[in-house]
């Protein structure tokens, strides 16, 4: 069960973004909606990501390696109701991370897979694991609650605070939001 939060920081409760905490494992997750997107974030601690990548077959280092890169869960919802509300269009290639001053995209399934087939170091049954489990970095979501969820990596290391720029699109309409103050998960593997 969550136990809901608002953020009362600047600017963010205006937005639609709302924080929340799970009481029992201290993991916190982000709720954003504007009109019919929906967005959730929620923290994956690094054991949890190791356990499931070493489960499917990766290698210990690369099992430990992905860990430490800030994966979160993510869900995407198209909320609007058919007739009212256009197809929402999402892709991960726009969003953008700000930490440290600096602003970068994230990295997104391809490039993780295409390292991965160049080096050999993670198996084709652990990639296609790997592909399965992370949010798919472009896809169209229809109105009635149309959803989909996966993994999603902000390459920062465990316990770092950053902004997300989140980018959709309603029918021809662009949206972007930003989204402040996330923040990775604890290593408490160290």
């Amino acid at each position: 069960m969550w136990l809901v939060l608002l953020c009362v920081v600047p600017g963010l409760a205006l937005a639609g973004l709302v924080r929340k905490a799970n009481p029992e494992t201290g993991l916190v997750g982000w709720k954003f909606d504007r009109g019919a997107f929906e967005l959730e974030i929620v923290q994956r601690l690094p054991d949890q990501t190791r356990a499931f990548f070493l489960a499917r077959g990766f290698p210990s280092a690369e099992a430990d390696r992905l860990a430490v890169h800030c994966v979160m869960q993510t869900i995407v919802r198209n909320t609007g109701r058919p007739g009212e509300a256009s197809p929402i269009r999402v892709d991960l290639r726009e969003w953008r991370v700000a930490h440290g001053g600096a602003i970068r995209p994230l990295r997104h399934k391809e490039a993780w897979l295409a390292e991965w087939t160049k080096t050999g170091a993670v198996p084709p049954p652990a990639r296609l694991a790997f592909r399965w489990s992370t949010l798919p970095t472009e896809q169209v979501y229809e109105p009635r609650g149309d959803y989909n969820w996966g993994m999603t990596i902000y390459d920062l290391p465990p316990g770092s605070r950053f902004d997300l720029y989140v980018v959709w699109h309603a029918g021809a309409r662009r949206h972007a939001a930003w989204l402040r103050g996330l923040e990775c998960a604890p290593d408490r593997h160290e």
